[in-house]
């Protein structure tokens, strides 16, 4: 079974987790037989897939990316991350059992250390894009870049007392490790729904905060120009040039809008209803071994609930 995950031309927090999570839930598990895809986190769940043999889904979600994917028997469906994917599926609510990112702590990965400051990831192309580390420092605010190792982000999101996210699994992460959060509704409309999908799990509503862009090459990225390949090729080769255009004015604003938005309530999901999802998330993996596993292999490992 071969372990999928999103990879682009940066790293990303969300899909690198699948690199370190899913070895730990289900040790012996997969062996890169490209005969049967897992599919765990990520917004993965179109026709990229089409034609590449069994497709076996663990808390993947619609994104909006591509079309969806046509279901047939070549789909094992386990769970998806939320009603909203499970609905535009077609399938039942009650498949839309979360996230699987929210088992982490689950792993023993992340050990609890001291919350000494204010974090911010943003998402992986405003990190790229924009000028997010500097307007954080200018206002005594650590950026978490969600470009980097997954294990180190996650620790790094451990050692917030309060974490902004614009990036959704920022946001996971640190609910599932009760460290409180601020979301920063995305920049770009269409990293927006996933939110809402992950949301509906936990019933959560969640109280998003505004930030502007960072810099030029950040907001040029949301006009028509980057609707056409062309365009996006254009922006991408002329980026040190517009990043110079205007640099304060975006830096001194933005700047601002993050000293304004960690003043906002943090939020935390139930703990009742991340429990709940968190323990049908493991029956679902128990269900995943036993039907999945080849016979002679196995671990002794069992993931254990934390203490809420």
């Amino acid at each position: 079974m071969m372990l999928y995950r999103w990879q682009g031309s940066a790293r990303n927090f969300g899909d690198e987790l699948n690199t370190v999570l899913w070895p730990r839930l289900l040790p012996d598990f997969f062996d890169d037989d490209p005969a049967t895809r897992f599919l765990g986190i990520g917004s993965v769940l179109d026709r990229r897939h089409t034609g590449t043999g069994l497709k076996l889904v663990a808390g993947s979600g619609y994104g909006g990316y591509q079309q969806l994917p046509m279901l047939d028997r070549d789909w094992d469906i386990a769970w998806v991350r939320g009603p909203r994917t499970a609905r535009l599926l077609d399938l039942p609510d009650a498949l839309g059992l979360g996230d699987p990112a929210s088992l982490l702590p689950c792993t023993g990965l992340v050990p609890p250390v001291p919350r000494i400051r204010v974090g911010f990831m943003p998402h992986f192309e405003s990190a790229a894009r924009g000028a997010w580390d500097t307007a954080a420092r200018a206002v005594g605010i650590v950026l978490i870049d969600p470009r980097g190792d997954p294990l180190a982000i996650a620790a790094a999101i451990a050692s917030c007392h309060v974490l902004l996210s614009e990036a959704l699994h920022g946001a996971i992460v640190a609910d599932a490790l009760g460290v409180p959060w601020i979301a920063i509704e995305p920049l770009a409309a269409i990293h927006r729904p996933k939110w809402q999908d992950w949301a509906d799990s936990l019933n959560l509503t969640i109280r998003f905060q505004n930030l502007p862009a960072s810099s030029l090459p950040e907001r040029a990225r949301l006009s028509r120009l980057a609707a056409f390949h062309a365009g996006r090729g254009l922006l991408d080769r002329h980026a040190d040039r517009l990043r110079s255009v205007h640099a304060q004015w975006f830096l001194d604003r933005a700047a601002g809008a993050l000293r304004q938005a960690a003043l906002a309530e943090p939020q935390l999901s139930d703990r009742t209803a991340l429990d709940r999802c968190q323990t049908r998330m493991l029956e679902q993996l128990q269900l995943l071994r036993r039907t999945h596993l080849r016979p002679g292999r196995g671990s002794a490992y069992q993931p254990v609930l934390p203490a809420l």
